[in-house]
């Protein structure tokens, strides 16, 4: 204990010069508040949580740092971890410290080329036309949070759990582009399977087109599973702001082949609203509908209405009202068909 406290003192100490010569920035979010669910178990019963990995937005401790090359070239590193504001602990089961982020890149000119766990391809395209900008992530479908309900099967065959089918890769190479208003992407995740480069592996490209007022984006990703199964996913999308309204849409579809249970596929759509009130207080709205077919089919319709009030530049409160609709295969193990969920809660960034 001695020696592991002394370690840390001399890392501690040593830290201040660190920061100043790598130029490296630590930073972070910290949501808390109070979310109530009803029809959480087969009794219908409601559950009032204060834990949470972060509803407004997703709790994260970082440091990222960039280091000038010369002639416009420069070399940047991010480590981002996240964790439950309940209890402290990592927000991944697997125990993952930098589970967000872990990569390195070099840029210039040229573009750039990241290297490490990352935001794949299709989840950057999609965050431009997502209505929330990723913002309720846990809640949302289309970042694959808690409030996905594809079956077990579906999802341990290979299918995402997200409409982006992924929202990080390990392993992953990616290189970015930006020429004016467009912006092009490409990635190749590794698998690392002894004799396949094909097997686990990913590839993806995407595009970004944003102008004035309008933004427009696309991917399209293929995946294999370990077993060599082949997954293929795409998403398009886009949205258009006037004055202090700003309108999104988007969809995608996702389909998992199998050798013994068929093909699994899942289609995503979504339309959104979001109204600046006033510089400080915000209001958005959003529908999300899950369609899942295979042998057995479902729907799922999410509907989301929220309230941003900012306390500060770093500091908002948020309020959201949300309503999950269920029909199918898609009716999750409780037998509920529908969910209503609100959550009051503060965020504050670093």
């Amino acid at each position: 204990m001695k020696r592991t406290l002394y370690a840390l003192a001399l890392l501690a100490s040593a830290s201040p010069l660190a920061l100043a010569q790598g130029n490296a920035t630590i930073y972070g979010t910290f949501d808390g508040g109070l979310r109530n669910l009803t029809n959480t178990n087969a009794a219908g019963d409601s559950k009032l949580s204060a834990g949470s990995n972060g509803t407004y937005l997703a709790n994260r401790l970082g440091f990222t740092g960039t280091e000038e090359l010369g002639g416009g070239n420069n070399i940047r590193f991010m480590l981002e971890s996240g964790f439950n504001t309940g209890t402290g602990a990592l927000d991944n089961a697997n125990g993952v410290l930098f589970n967000r982020a872990a990569w390195i890149s070099v840029a210039g000119k040229w573009g750039s080329l990241m290297a490490g766990r990352q935001y794949t391809v299709a989840f950057a395209a999609a965050r431009d036309y997502e209505p929330f900008t990723f913002r309720y992530i846990s809640l949302i479908p289309v970042g694959g949070g808690a409030g996905t309900t594809l079956p077990a099967a579906a999802i341990a065959a290979g299918l995402g759990a997200s409409a982006t089918s992924g929202t990080r890769f390990n392993n992953d190479l990616q290189y970015r582009l930006t020429a004016g208003p467009v912006t092009v992407m490409a990635e190749y995740a590794a698998g690392e399977q002894a004799g396949s480069v094909r097997n686990g592996a990913a590839q993806a490209v995407g595009l970004k087109y944003a102008e004035g007022p309008l933004n427009l984006g696309g991917a399209y990703t293929q995946k294999k599973t370990l077993a060599g199964q082949d997954n293929t996913s795409w998403t398009v999308g886009g949205g258009y702001q006037l004055g202090d309204v700003i309108a999104k849409a988007g969809y995608s579809k996702e389909r998992q082949q199998t050798l013994a249970a068929g093909t699994y596929a899942n289609q995503l759509g979504w339309i959104g609203l979001l109204y600046q009130v006033t510089p400080k207080v915000e209001l958005a709205a959003a529908w999300y509908q899950t369609r899942y077919r295979h042998t057995a089919t479902g729907e799922r319709d999410f509907f989301i209405l929220s309230y941003h009030y900012a306390l500060s530049k770093r500091s908002r409160l948020y309020v959201d009202l949300d309503r999950n609709l269920y029909r199918g295969a898609l009716v999750p193990a409780t037998r509920q068909t529908s969910q209503t969920g609100i959550t009051v809660g503060l965020s504050h960034s670093l």
